[in-house]
């Protein structure tokens, strides 16, 4: 029996609400110019290698709205049928104000309104594909097995502004995962999660962004004794 609450509670701590990434794409940060296959002997011919490296230290970050028209929108979202349009509508909003939140840690960053244009730094959109609020009712006792859980699937797509290329392009999926009844400081419980979901996906995309968000290996002293 301890055995089994052991394993239990290994599952517990190992399936913690969050967001993780299931696909990605690197452009490298340095543009080069189209060029016509054809045309190898073209003086204006330019191809630029960076060796791999990625985009990074933007001059600003712009936020627009995330798509969720073809998203499936179901499960705890609000209180009556009714209601379900505004909520849906207003998913997008939500997390874009969550991402200004996290993002500003890396840059000043911005939500654009529908008819504004950015003309530096970066611009971070995408779309939702799945915006599932689970059932309080089903996490309530036998939550802790998956039971009622919500889930949440973003693609996020980075764009350098000036160029218009896509510098990374990834693709998230998340929810509650086996959290019960109690919930935690990432998820809802019986709560309603799609809030919680917004902003674990929000600060997944700072984590993905950033080069070292949790400061690892970082030292007080100068130097290493020998």
């Amino acid at each position: 029996m301890k055995a089994f609450i052991a394993i239990l509670s290994g599952l517990l701590l190992c399936s913690c609400a969050d967001m993780y990434v299931t696909r990605s794409q690197v452009n490298g940060g340095r543009v080069a110019a189209p060029v016509d296959a054809k045309d190898f002997g073209s003086r204006v011919r330019m191809i630029t290698a960076n060796c791999g490296v990625g985009a990074y230290g933007p001059s600003a970050i712009y936020i627009r709205p995330f798509c969720i028209d073809t998203a499936v929108f179901t499960g705890d979202q609000a209180q009556s049928e009714g209601e379900y349009p505004i909520r849906k509508a207003l998913a997008p909003i939500e997390f874009a104000q969550d991402l200004k939140e996290q993002l500003e840690k890396i840059a000043p960053a911005r939500i654009l309104r529908s008819n504004e244009i950015p003309r530096v730094g970066w611009l971070v959109d995408g779309q939702f594909t799945l915006v599932d609020g689970g059932n309080p009712g089903g996490r309530a006792l036998p939550g802790q097995f998956g039971i009622g859980q919500s889930r949440l699937a973003v693609r996020v797509r980075v764009t350098e502004v000036k160029s218009g290329i896509v510098l990374y392009e990834f693709d998230m999926v998340g929810g509650s995962d086996l959290q019960g009844k109690l919930g935690t400081v990432r998820a809802s419980g019986l709560g309603r999660a799609i809030h919680f979901d917004l902003q674990n996906a929000a600060e997944r995309v700072y984590l993905t962004l950033s080069t070292n968000p949790y400061r690892y290996g970082a030292r007080a002293n100068v130097s290493l004794p020998e």
